[in-house]
């Protein structure tokens, strides 16, 4: 695909309760990787069963995340797109869950990694909320049916 869009999706089918409310969502699949986007040249550095995508050169990158989402405890969970540990601005995703019950968040960020540099992306749970000026602790999520698309376009 030279001068195309190129891209790796990776899943988490099947239910995953995260460790904490700080965990990163790991993903066992990966259903589609384009040829740039393998390990050893390419852009694009994931194992199947890590939580880490670590992008290793620079460009212009989509990243697209969407999942079912509950907890074993009634509260709010919250899940965000983090670059190198941090919580990417507007990426956060929040729902209010009651036990048993999924709820689909979701949530796409563009980013701009510069020259030769490097970025690890990751999909972790938020442990704190804000509402009108209200701070709450989140639950620790359940997800199913995860979802990531990092797509490269430039």
């Amino acid at each position: 695909m030279k001068g195309g869009i190129t891209r790796i999706q990776s899943l988490q089918e099947q239910e995953l309760i995260l460790t904490s409310n700080t965990a990163p969502i790991t993903f066992s699949d990966t259903d589609l990787r384009t040829n740039s986007a393998n390990c050893q040249w390419g852009w694009l550095n994931h194992n199947e069963g890590q939580a880490t995508f670590n992008i290793v050169s620079g460009g212009i990158y989509e990243i697209d995340f969407q999942t079912n989402v509950t907890s074993a405890t009634a509260g709010n969970v919250a899940l965000a797109i983090f670059a190198d540990g941090t919580q990417l601005a507007g990426s956060e995703m929040d729902a209010p869950v009651t036990v048993g019950i999924y709820t689909n968040v979701s949530a796409k960020k563009y980013i701009r990694v510069c020259g030769r540099g490097s970025v690890s992306i990751t999909i972790r749970s938020v442990p704190t909320i804000t509402y009108d000026g209200t701070t709450t602790d989140t639950q620790i999520p359940i997800v199913k049916n995860a979802n990531i698309s990092i797509k490269r376009y430039a």
